[in-house]
């Protein structure tokens, strides 16, 4: 696990969509957390803006939770949790 300096939250996978445009990194996070074979948690680093509101749609219509979003200048990170941890912890 990776524990960010800056989040305090630990995470298992990083995925850097940095200097990809829509659809791109949204295509590329759901894939990422799709294919999590021991399902945890995703940092997801994009510069893409209107990754920003794509990913709030996407958590909110898959079940898996954001943890935790913050900018730092033009880069925007989003620790997300796969669904499945969310129904272990239950």
């Amino acid at each position: 696990m990776i524990k960010s300096e800056i989040s305090n939250i630990s995470y298992d996978f990083v995925l850097d969509a940095c200097g990809l445009r829509c659809p791109r990194p949204m295509l590329l996070t759901k894939q990422r957390i799709s294919n999590m074979t021991n399902p945890g948690t995703l940092l997801v680093i994009a510069t893409d803006p209107s990754f920003i509101v794509d990913c709030r749609v996407f958590v909110r219509q898959t079940g898996h939770i954001l943890l935790q979003s913050w900018q730092e200048g033009e880069k925007y990170f989003f620790v997300l949790q796969h669904k499945s941890e969310r129904l272990e912890g239950m």
